[in-house]
């Protein structure tokens, strides 16, 4: 088997995240892996509010984030290290 089957059967069994509501910003970046980190911020009382139902619905589905608050009342959801397809994947529940 080799390193595209291997992906292809891990991405099978990653939970399904429907969509949820839509980040103020999102940030992807390479790492020296050849994988990416990506984050989702979300400002102000709503973006909180957003960034709730994002984390509740990654917690039930055990994918694993870490919840970053930053300056000036913000807060992100920061994933990674991801493949390229499961930024695809990630992305799917920030935009639409």
């Amino acid at each position: 088997m080799g390193p595209e089957e291997t992906e292809e059967r891990r991405m099978e069994t990653l939970p399904a995240h429907p969509p949820g509501p839509v980040a103020d910003k999102l940030s992807i970046w390479p790492l020296d892996s050849g994988q990416y980190g990506l984050d989702a911020t979300f400002q102000g009382r709503t973006g909180f509010e957003r960034m709730e139902i994002h984390e509740e619905a990654l917690r039930r589905s055990g994918i694993r984030f870490r919840l970053v608050q930053e300056l000036g009342d913000a807060w992100t959801l920061r994933f990674g290290p991801l493949s390229a397809k499961e930024v695809t994947m990630a992305l799917r529940s920030f935009v639409h």
